[in-house]
């Protein structure tokens, strides 16, 4: 027994799911940029704990999104927000403020050892999981051609 007849009836039901998976991963983008915006991130680190949707599920919604965008300026945009998803990172614990100097310009008070090896790694994991978003997003546009 066949539930379609015809390859219209296809298409459109494929079409519909499409629809909903884009609308599903707007949604999540939309939640996840109003908690940057009402949490202040900017650009400190943060613990991936925190965010109101598993970061897995916001960088394949992006993916998504990205994928289905055809506004160079929006898909842009939204390239430009996904990779602020790097700021977030497992089990970082207490969040790190990335503000070098103090509104007079004078430099902070000294942290200790242990916090200036706990930036670093963090720092090292944030560029280097930016540039595999990056790549992860340019994929996305590009297989969304094809």
């Amino acid at each position: 027994m066949r539930l379609y007849r015809d390859d219209q009836t296809t298409k459109s039901f494929h079409q519909d799911m499409v629809d909903d998976r884009v609308a599903e991963a707007n949604q999540f983008i939309d939640q996840f940029l109003l908690f940057a915006r009402d949490n202040e991130v900017g650009n400190d680190l943060v613990d991936e704990i925190e965010l109101p949707i598993a970061k897995s599920v916001l960088v394949s919604a992006f993916g998504i999104s990205i994928a289905a965008e055809r506004r160079p300026d929006i898909r842009a945009l939204l390239i430009k927000a996904g990779l602020t998803l790097a700021q977030y990172r497992s089990g970082l614990g207490n969040r790190i403020c990335m503000k070098s100097v103090t509104p007079h310009g004078r430099s902070r008070q000294p942290q200790s050892h242990a916090f200036e090896q706990r930036l670093r790694r963090a720092l090292v994991a944030v560029a280097a999981e930016r540039i595999q978003l990056g790549d992860r997003f340019q994929r996305a546009f590009v297989e969304s051609f094809h």
